[in-house]
C-alpha cells in the first residue's frame, strides 16, 4: 500500500510567453514544438541532478515516477530515474500545469508517444486519468482537478502495485501547492514550490483506498474509478477534499524542500487569484478578474503572499 508521496517540481526553465489574443511564443523552442513547453535550462538540468541524488538518498525511496506530461518535468523525471534506476511511470495530465481561465485554447502538452522519442524510459501503456481543459480552470478546479486525480492515482497503485509504498510526482508550482492542499485537506495551506523543491506527504490511515466513501462527491454522487476524464468534455467531479484530505488524509512531513540544492529556494510561487484573461476579448465570460496590480511573468502571475480567490 502506498504510504509516502514525494512532490516535486521541476527545474529552472527558459521563459515561454502569451500575448492578449492568446498567441504564444517562446525564447527557446521547445524540442516538442509547443511555445508553452519550454525545455529546462542547464541550471535547470543541474538542479534536476541535484533532485534525483536527494530521492535516491531517502530511507523510503520512490518506486514510481509520475510526471505531468511537459517537457520540462520529463527532462527533471530523466535524473530522478536515472538515480533510483527505475523508469517513468507515466505522464498524467492530473499534475499537469495550471492554465487561467480564457477565451482562447491553450496549447495542449505532446501525446505520450512522442515525449517516449525524448524519454526512452518513459511507459506509455499508463492510461492518465486527466485530459487538461484547453480553454483553462479557474483557482477552485485546479485544487478539485488535483484532489480527483490523486484519489485515482492513490487507487491506482494501491491496487496494481501493492509492493509500491512510495511515489514521486513531478509537476508545476500552482500543481504541487494545490497537491498538497488535496492530501492535507488544508486549501489555504502555504505549500512550498520553489523550482525542484521537494515535498513529502505521509498517509494518516491504512484503509484501502477502494473504500466506497472516497468515491462519492459533494452532491452525493458517485464519481469514475477508470477511464481518462476528459475536461474539456466533462466537468472534473468535486471530491470533498476540504477539512479531511484524499483518501484519508495525509500528512506533510517536509514542506517545499530546496536545501540539497546549490542555490537553496529559488523562483517560489503562490497564487494571485484566478488569473483569468480579463482582456476586451475574454468580457462575459463570467471569470473573475485578475488580481489588481498582478503581473503576468512567463504566464504565472506574481503577486504579493495573498490569495484573493475563494478556493
Amino acid at each position: 500500500m502506498l504510504e509516502t508521496i514525494y512532490v516535486t517540481r521541476h527545474g529552472f526553465r527558459s521563459n515561454w510567453v502569451v500575448s492578449n489574443d492568446g498567441t504564444y511564443g517562446a525564447t527557446i523552442k521547445s524540442p516538442t514544438g509547443i511555445p508553452s513547453d519550454p525545455p529546462l535550462t542547464s541550471y535547470g538540468v543541474d538542479q534536476a541532478k541535484q533532485l534525483g541524488v536527494h530521492l535516491a538518498g531517502l530511507p523510503a525511496k520512490p518506486q514510481q515516477i509520475y510526471s505531468s506530461p511537459y517537457y520540462r518535468c520529463l527532462q527533471t523525471s530523466g535524473p530522478i530515474a536515472q538515480e533510483l534506476g527505475i523508469g517513468i511511470e507515466g505522464v498524467e495530465g492530473g499534475i499537469a500545469e495550471w492554465f487561467g481561465v480564457a477565451p482562447f485554447d491553450h496549447p495542449l502538452p505532446a501525446t505520450p508517444e512522442l515525449l517516449k522519442t525524448f524519454f526512452p524510459i518513459l511507459n506509455t501503456a499508463y492510461e492518465p486519468i486527466i485530459t487538461p481543459a484547453v480553454r483553462g480552470e479557474s483557482m477552485a478546479q485546479v485544487h478539485d482537478r488535483a484532489a480527483y486525480a490523486l484519489t485515482r492515482l492513490i487507487n491506482h497503485v494501491d491496487e496494481n502495485y501493492p509492493h509500491v509504498t512510495a511515489i514521486v510526482l513531478v509537476s508545476h508550482a500552482a500543481t504541487v501547492i494545490a497537491v498538497g492542499r488535496a492530501l492535507v485537506g488544508d486549501a489555504g495551506m502555504d505549500v512550498g514550490a520553489g523550482t525542484c523543491s521537494c515535498s513529502v506527504y505521509k498517509r494518516k490511515t491504512s484503509q484501502s483506498s477502494s473504500s466506497a466513501e472516497w468515491w462519492v462527491d459533494v452532491d452525493g454522487k458517485e464519481v469514475p474509478r477508470t477511464g481518462t476524464m476528459d475536461l474539456n468534455k466533462d466537468a472534473v467531479p468535486v471530491l470533498p477534499w476540504r477539512g479531511k484530505g484524499v483518501v484519508g488524509g495525509w500528512s506533510c512531513e517536509v514542506n517545499g524542500d530546496c536545501s540539497f540544492l546549490s542555490g537553496g529556494e529559488e523562483r517560489n510561487w503562490w497564487f494571485g487569484g484566478d488569473e483569468a484573461w480579463d482582456f476586451p476579448i475574454a468580457k462575459g465570460t463570467g471569470v473573475e478578474k485578475t488580481l489588481e496590480g498582478s503581473q503576468q511573468v512567463d504566464g504565472a502571475a506574481t503577486v504579493s503572499k495573498t490569495e484573493h480567490a475563494k478556493i
